[in-house]
């Protein structure tokens, strides 16, 4: 039996410094592909992130792998060595298996940033260690070797450690550009790996053993050198691809960039051009609101300066048409003087009217509330314009669905509205017409209202000329042959008046079918009946 001799590696045997350093950029150029690819996984969605994923934990497994084999072949230690093949596939599963763990954290989204880093460091870290030491058992010489037990721990200190602020470089959201943080993540993970890889090899001791040999069915260094090569191929390959793919990205958000950058200009100047638009408005605006409500000021101060003088003509008139002082004389001089004092009254209601919408306009016009009956306010309407529609043989009358309805409403303004409607339908209404007045209790969203309804059976109207009738001086029949008189005031008038009361005045109408004006009275405003109004109404 041949006696074994003991000698040290770091004393007998030597590297290749060139060989070192081919392994020393690919460790690094592999780490830097692997945070491209993984900076890309995070752009895409679920499917595309775990096949991105999938890539970088490839190129990281099979950079590390490379690095340890190409380390290898770096060495003499005087003997000639080969390699276990099992042992060696092992150590490549390893490399990939513990790629693929640290980077799976790393894209795991349940965990803090800072607690992702540390899981991926372990992971990646200790599967790499694994990785390098199953490596070292794969090696077949004619010699023993002894590991320090102080170096293992130190390289698997080093590896896992740098892996942890490599993955923690690499998940930094500081606003720094992309590339040097794949850069700065590179470099620490791939110190790591080679760290762990010469400090290991730095506390190896071999023990000559002549009886040991190197078995004809292992792996030699020139096979070993081509499987190297050609992982180096796929991980320039896998490099490419994901420069490529950054080009690609970055030339898109650039466009992408640069086009909403357009978009921003061409909002802000609009933007500036709205704002330029609308002062002008509200400009514009106030000076129309001022000279309405001037003109609104003045109109409603002339009452007393309008009606005056125009009481004057009326009264005399009267006068004249009674003969107080004695006789004309001619009959015609009574009809002059009954013609002044019906186009005196009939100007003093025009008066009146547009006086009640400049006070209105001015906000001056108060309500004088008071309690009303709805049954007498209907009964007022229908005797007040009996004489018009009895020269214009038209039928008027009412119903209230239930008696001792009551009101808190300006019974002067209420009776006005009714005024307004009625005359409205008494004279678009034909001969041998009628007009029905109906009140009934409504249910509204606050409580139980009031509708007055007052229907004619007159001409009607199509429904886009509904809203010009509701326009101050609103005329339909506006030709210079017009067949109706009135200066269009009374449903604007009544519609204004309605409003003030916290109502609607609404209007449904077809041609040739009359028209129903619908006015709804808030229930604030309605008191109930009563129940021992209700007994006698039944």
């Amino acid at each position: 039996m041949n006696s074994a001799a003991h000698f040290d590696s770091t004393v007998h045997s030597h590297h290749d410094l060139y060989l070192v350093g081919l392994a020393a950029l690919i460790c690094l150029f592999a780490c830097y592909t692997a945070f491209s690819l993984l900076g890309n996984a995070r752009e895409f969605s679920y499917t595309r992130r775990c096949l991105w994923g999938a890539a970088a934990a490839i190129v990281a497994g099979c950079g590390a792998w490379a690095t340890h084999f190409v380390g290898m072949l770096a060495w003499r230690p005087g003997f000639q060595i080969g390699y276990d093949v099992g042992l060696t596939v092992w150590s490549f599963v390893l490399a990939i298996a513990g790629s693929s763990a640290g980077l799976s954290a790393m894209l795991s989204g349940r965990r803090s940033e800072r607690t992702r880093a540390a899981w991926a460091g372990v992971l990646a870290g200790g599967t790499i260690t694994a990785m390098h030491y199953t490596g070292m058992a794969a090696v077949r010489m004619p010699a023993a070797i002894d590991h320090s037990g102080i170096a293992v721990a130190a390289s698997a200190v080093i590896v896992i450690g740098m892996s942890t602020l490599a993955f923690r470089i690499a998940g930094r959201t500081d606003g720094s550009a992309d590339y040097l943080r794949r850069l700065a993540a590179a470099v620490a993970l791939a110190a790591g790996i080679c760290g762990l890889h010469f400090t290991g090899m730095a506390g190896l001791s071999v023990i000559h053993d002549q009886s040991l040999d190197v078995s004809r069915h292992v792996l030699a260094p020139t096979s070993l050198a081509i499987a190297v090569a050609a992982v180096t191929v796929m991980i320039v390959a896998f490099g490419l691809t994901g420069s490529i793919l950054d080009q690609h990205l970055a030339s898109r958000a650039a466009r992408e960039s640069n086009r909403l950058r357009r978009y921003i200009t061409e909002l802000e100047a609009t933007q500036r051009e709205l704002k330029a638009t609308t002062t002008e408005l509200t400009m514009a605006l106030e000076a129309a609101a001022a000279a309405s409500q001037t003109k609104s000021q003045f109109l409603a101060t002339m009452s007393h300066e309008l009606r005056t003088p125009l009481n004057a003509i009326i009264g005399f008139a009267d006068l004249m048409v009674t003969e107080i002082h004695g006789p004309l004389g001619d009959e015609q001089y009574r009809d002059y003087a009954r013609l002044v004092s019906d186009s005196g009254l009939h100007l003093l209601s025009l008066i009146n009217d547009v006086l009640d919408l400049a006070r209105l306009d001015a906000s001056q016009l108060n309500l004088i509330e008071d309690v009303i009956e709805v049954d007498r306010l209907l009964h007022d309407a229908v005797r007040l314009i009996g004489p018009q529609s009895g020269k214009a043989e038209v039928s008027v009358s009412w119903r209230s669905e239930q008696p001792g309805i009551r009101l808190r409403a300006d019974t002067r303004r209420m009776r006005q509205v009714m005024l307004n409607l009625l005359s409205n339908a008494v004279k678009f209404t034909p001969h041998g017409g009628s007009i029905d007045i109906d009140a009934r209790m409504t249910k509204q969203p606050c409580g139980i209202g009031l509708e007055i309804t007052v229907s004619d059976t007159g001409i009607g109207m199509a429904p886009d000329e509904i809203p010009l009738a509701l326009e101050r001086f609103g005329q339909i029949d506006n030709g210079l042959d017009r067949r109706f008189e009135g200066t269009g005031l009374g449903l604007p008038l009544a519609k204004l008046l309605m409003e003030v009361h916290g109502g609607k005045l609404e209007i449904a109408s077809l041609p040739g079918n009359g028209t129903s004006v619908i006015l709804s009275i808030p229930s604030d405003r309605v008191i109930e009946p009563a129940p021992d109004m209700l007994a006698v109404g039944r």
